[in-house]
């Protein structure tokens, strides 16, 4: 109870930044709740009915969402399920967050700066609101560094840390290289580690792990997700292309973490050795801050917002034991509390201006577009063709949730067939030449959804055997920030070529 006067404001903060997208979602989000509808309706892990696949990144996610929507008729509660999974994880990490300062040997006044600098963190808010895995998957790499801090030397915390690694690998598959970086952080401190509780994290990991891995590979069909690989370019060995793909990380961390990255860096030029930041119960938490996002770049991953939220609370929890590891020793601490408020006043205010000015408002406006528009789109799909009609699209997830129609997914997420062809051409290659037509999973298909700065680009055209005939229309305003619109997403009917 002490605590919770030092958590309620960040808390609040949290709720403000998410209260003006409380009906955002995405189509990642409908791939999920796809899956899990299955699961309920079928008992089976797909995404088009009867057909087994690896198309989701979370399984976790999706089991959540299954067992719990099996409460409910109504499979459109599993939207409600996401959002309020998400949001109640949301909450739940920045009061993580606050117990992981506190054990790393914060200041409350620290730790409760850290968390209100993580409540408006444009990134989270975002991906909180947007109701997928993501806010889950934060919290559960929360819990796996704070089990971190003792479980060298703490037999319940290594078999706890076992656990939250498990759990947050699940939810995101980049996590399975937390045990590898654990045990490089364990060798920097051999000479005051417990062995056993190294084996009792091992044993735990491996006694939950390999299971889910035989499950997956006999059953799904793979290890690993097929959007594992489809994310990835391959493995960068050139000195500037390493330096290229460095720069989303830079531009997505630097613009909601700044300055705590600078003070963790200037604590250890300042401090060197005896800084906290090279502290034994520090060294996980750092390891990893660089780890995963070497990982991303050394394999070429497409580099999304929500990808780097693995690390970014870890980035500021060191940034404010930093924050105050650099004042604490030169000023009194009471003055030292008001040179804090500042800095946390200065991050509250850069990401109250990045969220509310740049992320949000086109954020909203596709998450509108997507469970009106598209919706629209995927009913009309579903009233008007055929029970056993396939549908080619790139955005699949309210499509098939929609339509109850085939989809054949253009991305390459679901369908491996494409996903080879997406390895070696570009989207825009196999659409324009119809290698999309023809493929051996996919004998036939009735419908194509085209999406573009311009509409019906097909109208009419002939393409390997098949006629373009528009049939329906709709405007997105835009595929996010990188992506301004309007866009016309439109809907064709296929037709065989008459010989």
């Amino acid at each position: 109870m002490k605590h919770t006067p030092a958590i309620i404001v960040p808390l609040f903060v949290l709720l403000v930044f998410l209260l003006p997208h409380a009906s955002g979602f995405t189509d990642d989000g409908f791939i999920h709740i796809q899956y899990a509808r299955n699961i309920i309706e079928r008992g089976e892990y797909s995404f088009n009915p009867g057909e087994i696949s690896f198309g989701t990144t979370s399984p976790l996610w999706v089991m959540e969402l299954a067992a719990l929507g099996t409460f409910f008729d109504d499979r459109e509660a599993l939207i409600t399920l996401s959002r309020v999974l998400s949001w109640a994880s949301g909450f739940a990490a920045i009061v993580v967050l606050y117990l992981l300062a506190l054990a790393l040997g914060a200041r409350r006044w620290t730790a409760t700066l850290a968390s209100l600098a993580f409540a408006c963190d444009a990134w989270f808010a975002r991906w909180t609101a947007l109701s997928m895995e993501t806010s889950t998957a934060v919290l559960a790499v929360l819990l796996m560094t704070l089990a971190s801090v003792r479980a060298f030397r703490d037999r319940r915390a290594a078999a706890y840390l076992g656990l939250t690694m498990v759990l947050a690998s699940l939810l995101r598959p980049e996590v399975y290289l937390a045990f590898p970086v654990y045990l490089v952080s364990l060798w920097f401190q051999r000479r005051n580690l417990d062995r056993r509780c190294v084996w009792i994290t091992a044993a735990v990991t491996a006694a939950l792990i390999v299971p889910w891995l035989v499950f997956a590979k006999f059953y799904i069909g793979s290890f690993l997700p097929n959007t594992a690989g489809a994310k990835s370019g391959g493995l960068v060995l050139h000195p500037l292309a390493f330096l290229r793909n460095f720069d989303p990380v830079v531009k997505i961390v630097g613009s909601t973490q700044a300055l705590t990255v600078l003070a963790v860096v200037v604590a250890i030029v300042v401090h060197r050795s005896r800084s906290r930041m090279l502290s034994p119960p520090m060294r996980f938490l750092l390891l990893w801050v660089v780890a995963l996002p070497l990982a991303y770049v050394v394999f070429d991953i497409q580099i999304l917002s929500r990808y780097l939220l693995l690390v970014t609370p870890l980035v500021c929890v060191a940034g404010w034991i930093a924050i105050e590891e650099l004042v604490e020793n030169r000023v009194l601490w009471a003055r030292a509390r008001i040179v804090m408020a500042g800095v946390a006043a200065i991050i509250v205010a850069v990401n109250c201006t990045l969220y509310f000015k740049v992320i949000l408002p086109p954020s909203r406006v596709f998450s509108h577009d997507l469970t009106h528009s598209l919706r629209d789109m995927a009913v009309y799909i579903r009233d008007n063709s055929d029970e056993d009609a396939v549908v080619a699209a790139a955005d699949i997830g309210y499509l098939a949730f929609y339509s109850n129609r085939r989809v054949l997914d253009l991305g390459g997420l679901v369908e491996p067939e494409t996903g080879r062809l997406r390895s070696r051409f570009s989207y825009e290659e196999m659409i324009q030449e119809g290698m999309f037509l023809g493929l051996k999973g996919y004998p036939r298909v009735d419908y194509f959804i085209d999406r573009e700065l311009e509409p019906a680009r097909f109208e009419g055209r002939a393409m390997s055997g098949y006629q373009f005939r528009q049939v329906y229309t709709t405007v997105v305003g835009n595929l996010g920030l990188r992506k301004p619109g309007p866009y016309y997403y439109t809907l064709y009917q296929l037709t065989r070529d008459e010989l």
